[in-house]
């Protein structure tokens, strides 16, 4: 194989592996756009053996943001012909004005690419289709990279040289420059929550059972300002009664009943129904109205009496379990929130979502959530009645993709 082949194959696996490589280390980029190559952009060290110097390029595709003063961030959807300076090497002795023609000749190619990759963009193509079309692009590229690698004996021939210059000087003049597409964000968004807050029970139900600490995990979806939630809260709340279902008393006035342990388990689950009537740049507020089930369930000892005779002789009372069963208060009502979010960051995802096959824009949040919720537990005696007050304060996610305007 002659070596001007070699050296094209190596630079087409060093292009093929450079999406992969650019987290690995620090990366500097210089766009077709920033202006001719000069010697100072070659700023890496030698990998490739025996070769005097050597750029790695490609294409990508890349949603910039065209405006953070508005809700609904616009973005452009713009293909990129990019060199990654950290990387691509020239070794002192060899940097010479026909050398460094021969690597402008490469980055023409890839912005000529670049120019293609973009007009099949404006055409509304996006997604999983727009990436197929980035790496096609990407295999013309290397493929004519090595074809003139050949042809000029890797810049070498400078006859050859200028005609493969003519050619790329004349098809960037006649494509020109294809405008640039906006895209914005789905009015659909979806995402998940988890957190962390309490509750406190009032009416009767406090006469029963205590405040607590309680977990949160919930998926959120909507549709511009209408916003759906469902929620799964979990507590142990201590007991302040320890006979609810007020089981009588023997004869001589012993509890026939007790609780097994000293919390009881409390589950919320809820679904609501918001709209936002107020969404900022850093901040938004969305009142919600909804239903809500919860349930106080917990272990109840039955308890029986017997007299024993100890070893010294003396009869006492001992206090046996006959049985132990499950128990539970359980109640549908309505529950009202409001969600405050305070607004952390705001990304763009470099890939289409597998799920979506769009590219996404991505969300982070600190939720503070505080609710009311009715409850009326029939079951115990007398009945339990009463509001549960409480707050939740959750990291959230939200997700929308991203579509051509």
């Amino acid at each position: 194989m002659k070596k001007s082949q070699i050296t094209g194959l190596v630079l087409f696996l060093v292009a093929l592996l450079s999406p992969f490589t650019m987290g690995a280390a620090d990366v500097a980029l210089k766009s077709w756009s920033d202006g001719p190559l000069t010697w100072n952009d070659f700023l890496g060290q030698a990998v490739i053996k025996d070769e005097p110097s050597y750029m790695k390029a490609y294409l990508a595709i890349t949603p910039a943001e065209m405006s953070s003063s508005k809700t609904n961030v616009l973005y452009r959807l713009e293909a990129s012909a990019l060199m990654n300076t950290s990387v691509s090497f020239a070794d002192t002795k060899f940097r010479t004005a026909q050398r460094l023609r021969y690597h402008q000749l490469q980055f023409d190619v890839l912005e000529y690419m670049r120019r293609r990759l973009q007009a099949e963009l404006n055409t509304g193509i996006s997604g999983l289709e727009a990436e197929n079309t980035l790496r096609y692009y990407q295999q013309l590229y290397d493929e004519r990279i090595l074809r003139i690698a050949e042809n000029t004996q890797n810049g070498a021939n400078d006859n050859r040289l200028q005609e493969e210059e003519y050619l790329i000087r004349k098809q960037l003049d006649e494509l020109g420059l294809p405008p640039v597409p906006t895209i914005g964000a789905s009015n659909f968004s979806y995402g998940v929550q988890a957190g962390v807050g309490g509750m406190v029970p009032t009416g009767s139900i406090s006469d029963d059972f205590s405040g607590c600490v309680l977990f949160s995990l919930g998926l959120t979806g909507g549709y511009k300002q209408l916003k759906l939630k469902a929620d799964i809260s979990f507590g142990q709340p201590s007991f302040n009664n320890s006979n609810i279902f007020n089981v009588p008393s023997d004869i001589a006035g012993k509890p026939g009943q007790g609780n097994t342990d000293s919390y009881a388990t409390y589950l919320g689950i809820g679904t609501t129904l918001g709209y936002t009537v107020l969404d900022t740049k850093r901040f938004s507020i969305t009142p919600n109205m909804g239903g809500y089930w919860s349930s106080f369930g917990w272990k109840v000892d039955n308890y029986r009496y017997e007299n024993v005779t100890t070893e010294d002789g003396k009869t006492e009372l001992v206090r046996l379990v006959n049985s132990t069963e499950k128990v539970s208060l359980n109640n549908f009502s309505w529950i009202a929130s409001i969600d405050f979010d305070i607004k952390l960051h705001k990304h763009v995802s470099d890939t289409p979502f597998f799920l979506t096959g769009q590219r996404e824009e991505f969300l982070s949040a600190i939720r503070i959530s505080p609710f009311i919720t009715h409850g009326s537990y029939n079951k115990a005696v007398p009945p339990v009645k009463g509001y549960i007050v409480g707050v939740t304060v959750s990291y959230l996610g939200l997700a929308r993709a991203l579509r051509l305007r």
